[in-house]
């Protein structure tokens, strides 16, 4: 994989593929993916579009990379990217907690972002999980049979055996620092308030059968606060849709780009 550096001289890898001289869609994955997650999306949209899917600081590819493993760490890191690859304009993609960084850089960089496209989003306020709910992502941190039990909760439908192995492969190589700290950070967000100043066009994908991120909670806490964005509820589907449904999420981009 290719790799650029960050600000502070951090090694940080992303995967690159489709047409230059159309509009890039840049890709962030969620709390213990990494970019190959995003490959069933890619493979649908890279003949028509230049791609980036990066593995952020503490995961993937990039898990060598020291931290802070936070929100707004990684949004910087998509400033770095941007400017190593000329991506101004790009449209943003981001699913779970990569929805949250996204969010967080089109309110840093608003040059940048043309478009913004949050799967499953993490909002930009307190989630203040339950204590049984905290315990259990927290258990999953350095615990193998743990991570399996989780990452089966993701998804309604049966998956193919290599996408279960790319789930448990992309969670098992984040480290457990970067897993805690960037858990710790996407569940105590207080950008709200500049959320609701992000002007840029914007497509919310929330799945039915999410939980606890269910569309009236990205609706209310997501959707509403961004003004004029388009709100879709994906049919059928876990908060990992970005597996179970890779072809529905990449017509919506698609359909959604070609709006711009």
């Amino acid at each position: 994989m290719p790799s650029f550096h960050a600000t502070d001289g951090a090694e940080l890898f992303y995967e690159e593929r489709g047409a230059r001289g159309s509009i890039p869609i840049l890709f962030v994955h969620g709390w213990r993916g990494d970019a190959t997650l995003w490959t069933p999306i890619v493979d649908a949209l890279a003949e028509s579009y230049r791609t980036i899917a990066i593995d952020v600081r503490g995961f993937g590819a990039s898990n060598a990379a020291p931290g802070p493993y936070r929100v707004e760490t990684f949004a910087d890191d998509l400033s770095a990217l941007v400017a190593a690859l000329d991506l101004d304009p790009l449209v943003a993609v981001g699913h779970s907690m990569g929805a949250a960084v996204a969010q967080r850089f089109a309110i840093d960089r608003p040059d940048a972002v043309e478009g913004l496209v949050l799967v499953a989003p993490v909002p930009a306020t307190a989630l203040a999980y339950p204590p049984k709910l905290d315990a259990m992502f927290r258990a999953t941190i350095g615990n193998d049979a743990n991570t399996i039990a989780w990452l089966a909760k993701l998804t309604v439908s049966e998956l193919s055996p290599a996408t279960v192995r790319a789930m448990r492969n992309a969670a098992a190589l984040a480290t457990p620092a970067a897993a805690l700290e960037s858990y710790e950070s996407w569940t105590s967000l207080t950008f709200g308030d500049d959320a609701a100043t992000i002007d840029t066009p914007t497509l919310v994908l929330a799945a039915d059968a999410d939980r606890p991120m269910t569309p009236d909670l990205v609706r209310e806490r997501v959707a509403d606060r961004i003004a004029g964005s388009r709100f879709v509820v994906l049919e059928e589907t876990g908060h990992y849709a970005i597996v179970e449904r890779p072809e529905r999420i990449a017509d919506e981009i698609s359909d959604f780009i070609e709006e711009l």
